[in-house]
């Protein structure tokens, strides 16, 4: 079988344009796979990025619940320890008690003897009778 150069010509511009869709083709899935390598290494940068951050974030959370434990620990501790302090009413009514009261006007033993023995001192150099001596017990 013989072809005639009339077909010929048409087979040559049939392959050709066959091969210049081809190429398109090749061209268009080397671009999509280009794409699609850069949206890869875009996604795996992203997931990277978002696992810092979220390790971050957990450690950061760790880091937060500790400080409110120690807060709560703390605080709970000020509270027990409350119930130990005077409630201001009751050191007013104490203050208005020792007010009344006027303990630095109280006199001690020594300050007794010494008043005792000063008198008895003046009532000695005054009169000049017998001095009666002072039981330091």
């Amino acid at each position: 079988m013989t072809i005639d150069p009339k077909q010929m010509s048409g087979l040559s511009a049939l392959f050709s344009e066959l091969n210049t869709r081809i190429n398109d083709l090749e061209e268009k899935q080397n671009i999509i796979t280009e794409r699609l390598t850069v949206l890869s290494q875009t996604l795996l940068n992203t997931a990277q990025r978002l696992g810092k951050e979220s390790k971050t974030n957990a450690e950061e959370i760790a880091a937060m619940k500790d400080a409110l434990l120690k807060l709560r620990t703390g605080l709970n501790t000020i509270l027990e320890q409350s119930a130990d302090f005077v409630r201001k009413q009751e050191l007013q009514s104490l203050d208005k008690y020792i007010k009344n009261w006027e303990p630095m006007k109280f006199a001690t033993i020594d300050d007794v003897k010494k008043i005792v023995s000063d008198a008895v001192k003046n009532k000695h150099a005054s009169s000049k009778d017998k001095v009666i001596p002072v039981d330091d017990s």
